[in-house]
C-alpha cells in the first residue's frame, strides 16, 4: 500500500483543483497561505481536519489520510514503533 505524505497530499489538491500555486491551495482550504508553505520548507504535517477537507476535494478515503499523516508524524517523531502501529493498521483498512 502507497502511503501519501503531506506534500504528496497537498500536490494532488493542487492538480484536483486545477492550481499550482501554495497560494492557490491555501485559499481552497481555507487557511493561510504561510501555513500550507510550511509543509514545503519546513516538512510539517497538516493538521487531521485540513487531510479530511483534502480527502473530500480528492475522494481519498478520510480514515487512511488521518491514517497517512499519523504515520507521518510518527516518523518525523522519530517513533518507529508507533509508526509500525500505524502502518500496520493503515494496511489492514486497505486491504
Amino acid at each position: 500500500m502507497e502511503i501519501m505524505t503531506t506534500v504528496q497530499l497537498a500536490d494532488l489538491c493542487k492538480s484536483v483543483i486545477g492550481k499550482e500555486s501554495s497560494y492557490a491551495l491555501a485559499k481552497c482550504l481555507d487557511m493561510s497561505p504561510e501555513a500550507v508553505r510550511c509543509w514545503y520548507k519546513r516538512g510539517t504535517v497538516m493538521d487531521d481536519e485540513v487531510g479530511l477537507d483534502i480527502a473530500d476535494l480528492t475522494g481519498l478515503d478520510p480514515e487512511l489520510v488521518i491514517l497517512w499523516l499519523q504515520i507521518e508524524r510518527s516518523e518525523k517523531r522519530g517513533s518507529d514503533k508507533m509508526s509500525q502501529h500505524w502502518r500496520h493498521i493503515a494496511q489492514q483498512i486497505a486491504a
